[in-house]
């Protein structure tokens, strides 16, 4: 005997995936030295002092290991 669908097994496993995901959200805004980091971070993304991912693993010789 199933006690629950194929469909239903899929909903609740995105249910869970969903809540551990807002867990963490939680977590975060509630670690007030990560989200200063995260703040400064964006402050300097929006300067211009950011650069794209693929260009530092370029410089830094990486490729094909990342």
């Amino acid at each position: 005997m199933t006690l629950l669908s194929a469909e239903e097994k899929e909903l609740l496993a995105r249910a869970a995936s969903l809540m551990d995901e807002l867990l963490e959200t939680i977590e975060v805004i509630h670690d007030e030295e990560l989200v200063g980091d995260l703040r400064v971070a964006l402050r300097e993304v929006k300067k211009g002092k950011a650069r794209p991912l693929d260009e530092l693993i370029r410089e830094l010789g990486l490729e094909g290991e990342i």
